[in-house]
């Protein structure tokens, strides 16, 4: 387990250098587009590092796992319905 404090990991994420052209990336927030046997989904508002020079986003591990978790459970539960699509929204507060 990472024994680092969230000020320390959030720093480390800020440092990160772009894998694609080397640039800093910065934080901020993406939506990440699935598509799978004619259905499609949208997650928005992602926490990720962003490149401002080619794009490249980065989302963080244990977010990326837990998003692409639902998002196959929707693609799942989405063949076994007889619809057209299933949309998931978080309502504001």
């Amino acid at each position: 387990m990472d024994k680092r404090s969230t000020t320390q990991k959030k720093k480390a994420l800020i440092a990160k250098k772009c894998p694609e052209c080397g640039a800093l990336m910065r934080s901020g927030r993406t939506t990440l587009h699935f598509e799978r046997g004619g259905f499609y989904a949208d997650v928005e508002n992602v926490s990720a590092l962003l490149c401002s020079r080619c794009g490249t986003r980065s989302v963080p591990g244990p977010t990326a796992l837990k998003i692409s978790n639902a998002v196959e459970g929707l693609f799942r539960a989405g063949k076994e319905l007889d619809s057209t699509g299933i949309s998931f929204h978080k309502v504001a507060s």
